[in-house]
Formats: C-alpha cells, sequence, structure tokens
C-alpha cells in the first residue's frame, strides 16, 4: 500500500472515530460536542455550530460545580416559582411629570421599559417580594419565561402582524405590558399603567 493511500486512511479513520465519539457524548452522555463553534453564550444558554448543524444547549453547573451539558430537549432543571403564590403589582410615585419611558433593564440584548409614572415592579413570589430585575436575574429562566409568568395573569388585548408584537392588559392590576416581536429583531418590552397604549414610536 502506498505510503500516501496509508496516510489518508488513517486520517480518516481518526476522524470518523472523533464523530462517533463526538456523537456518542452529544446524544448519548449529553456532554459537549468536540467539533463545535459555540457563539452567544449567555446566562446558562448556548447556540453553536456542531458539524455543520445548528444547535441550542444549556449550559448547567450541578451542587458540585462540575459542568455538564443538556440539549434542548432535556435542558437544565428551572428553579420553579410556586405559580398559585406567584403575583405582582405596580407602585407610582405621588407627584410625576415625566411621562417617557425609562429605560428599566437590559437582559439577553433585550431591553425592558418603564413608563414615566411607574416607580417600581414589584414581583411577589411565595414569602419573598422583589423587584423585575431581581426576579428575572435569579432564575435560570429565559427572559421569555418569566415574562409569560406575568403575563398569564394578564388578558391579551391586542396583536399585530409585525412579527408578532402582543398588548397585555388588567384594569384591576392597572397595568399593560407590551411585548414587541418585530420582523427586523425588536423583542423590548415595554411596561406602563392601564392606560397606556402603543404608539409608532414603540417597537421600532
Amino acid at each position: 500500500m502506498k505510503k500516501g493511500l496509508k496516510i489518508t486512511l488513517i486520517v480518516l479513520g481518526v476522524l470518523l472515530g472523533i464523530v462517533v465519539l463526538d456523537t456518542l457524548q452529544a446524544k448519548i452522555f449529553d456532554n459537549s460536542p468536540l467539533i463545535k463553534i459555540r457563539k452567544n453564550f449567555k446566562d446558562g444558554y448556548v447556540q453553536y455550530m456542531d458539524k455543520g448543524i445548528l444547535v441550542n444547549h444549556y449550559h448547567c453547573v450541578n451542587n458540585d460545580e462540575k459542568t455538564t451539558w443538556k440539549s434542548t430537549k432535556y435542558a437544565c432543571p428551572i428553579e420553579e416559582s410556586n405559580t398559585e403564590e406567584f403575583d405582582f403589582y405596580l407602585s407610582k410615585p405621588e407627584i410625576h411629570n415625566d411621562i417617557r419611558f425609562n429605560d428599566y433593564f437590559t437582559f439577553d440584548n433585550r431591553k425592558i421599559y418603564l413608563a414615566g409614572n411607574i416607580n417600581q415592579f414589584y414581583v411577589v413570589d411565595g414569602s419573598t417580594t422583589m423587584i423585575l430585575k431581581e426576579f428575572i436575574s435569579n432564575y435560570n429562566r429565559t427572559l421569555d419565561d418569566s415574562i409569560k409568568m406575568i403575563t398569564d395573569k394578564l388578558e391579551q388585548t391586542g396583536a399585530l402582524f409585525d412579527g408578532g408584537t402582543t398588548i397585555y392588559k388588567s384594569k384591576d392590576k392597572d397595568i399593560t405590558l407590551i411585548t414587541c416581536n418585530k420582523l427586523s429583531g425588536n423583542r423590548n418590552i415595554y411596561i406602563g399603567d392601564y392606560s397606556l397604549e402603543k404608539t409608532d414610536d414603540m417597537c421600532k
């Protein structure tokens, strides 16, 4: 056998072995694949190319601080809130003149804006009361999951054909929450009292 052909077969054999091992540990043992180009590592979530295929994984750290990898199907365990004891409310300043939106919090490249007549957004989770940004930051869940816990207690009053921007309201809680979902990629969130209506300068 020619030396060049022999080297080629060895290289192919090694690559095949890596692919088999990569598949076994990623699919069976939920470990990190060997061949990958990671991107968008943020708060435990990883999206990367694996052998030319886009893969979504969650980066979990167990009690022993050892890193494991879980596929989207199995995801990381989420510290769930007791939904029966979950609630929220807005506080307003006694006097306010500024009706402009304030940049309240940025999470995963998305912004949450509070209307100028809102002082704070409080979340009651069981026996714990915290502000909204703490609630979003302190749990191992996505921003969408955190916001869904809130919108599940609101009434959907509108949906736009711009990619999926949705308006939620509750008269009893005196709240309006607008989740942008523009085709352009804008996925910011606006929160105000019940009187808030979507305007053209939102969700640009």
